[in-house]
C-alpha cells in the first residue's frame, strides 16, 4: 500500500510539475510582433504565385512595349522623349528611351499580377461574349483558336496601356515634370500631345499583351 501511495504521490508530483511548466511553454512560444509582421509578409509574397516564366514573359513585354511607345513618342515630336528623360534627371534621347524601357518594364509587373490571378476567367469571358454576337464571333474565333491566350491578353494589355497613358500623361506628367525640370504643363494635358502619348502607351499595353501571352503559350 506504502508503495502505491508513493507511487501515486509520485504521478500527482509530476502531474503538479507538468501544470507549472506548461504555462511556461505556452509563453515562450509567443512570437515577437516583428516576427508575426514578417511571416504576414511571406505568406503574402508566396500568395503572389509567380513563377518564373511569367516574370520572363512580363520583362519581355515590357521591353517591347517600351519599344513601341518610345518610337511613337520620337516620331511624333523628339523633345518629348527627351522630357521622359528630363523627368528622371537625363533630358536627352538615350536617357528618354532608357527610361521608357525601365517604365516599361516597371507597368508590366502589375499586369503579369493581375493576369496571372484571373487569366482563366477572362479568356472565359472573351469566348462567352464571343458565342452571344455574331459579328464578334467571326472576328476573335480564328483568333481563339489559333492562340486564346495572346488574344485575351493583347485586349487586356490594350485596355490596360489606355489606363496606364490616361493616368500618367493626363495627371502625372503635369505635376512630374514642374518639379525635374522646371517645364509648365497643363494640368490634365488635354492637347494633341496628350492624347499622342495616351495612344503610345496604348500599343504599348497592346504590345505587352501579345508578348507575354504568346511567351506563356510556346
Amino acid at each position: 500500500m506504502a508503495d502505491g501511495d508513493t507511487s501515486a504521490g509520485h504521478d500527482a508530483g509530476s502531474s503538479s510539475n507538468a501544470d507549472t511548466t506548461a504555462p511556461t511553454a505556452s509563453t515562450d512560444a509567443v512570437e515577437p510582433p516583428y516576427r508575426i509582421v514578417l511571416n504576414s509578409i511571406d505568406e503574402w509574397l508566396a500568395s503572389l504565385e509567380f513563377s518564373v516564366r511569367e516574370i520572363e514573359a512580363a520583362v519581355a513585354g515590357g521591353l517591347a512595349g517600351g519599344f513601341q511607345a518610345a518610337l511613337v513618342l520620337q516620331l511624333y515630336d523628339t523633345d518629348a522623349i527627351r522630357r521622359v528623360g528630363g523627368g528622371f534627371g537625363s533630358p536627352t534621347l538615350d536617357g528618354g528611351w532608357i527610361a521608357m524601357f525601365a517604365l516599361g518594364v516597371l507597368f508590366a509587373l502589375p499586369f503579369s499580377l493581375v493576369v496571372s490571378r484571373s487569366i482563366d476567367s477572362f479568356v472565359g469571358t472573351v469566348m462567352a461574349l464571343s458565342s452571344r454576337n455574331e459579328p464578334l464571333r467571326r472576328l476573335l474565333t480564328p483568333l481563339l483558336k489559333r492562340s486564346a491566350l495572346a488574344t485575351t491578353t493583347f485586349a487586356l494589355g490594350n485596355g490596360y496601356g489606355i489606363v496606364v497613358g490616361a493616368v500618367g500623361v493626363l495627371f502625372l506628367v503635369p505635376g512630374w515634370l514642374p518639379a525635374a525640370m522646371g517645364v509648365s504643363t497643363p494640368f490634365s494635358n488635354a492637347t494633341v500631345a496628350g492624347v499622342v502619348g495616351v495612344l503610345a502607351w496604348a500599343i504599348y499595353g497592346g504590345m505587352l499583351g501579345l508578348v507575354y501571352g504568346l511567351i506563356l503559350e510556346s
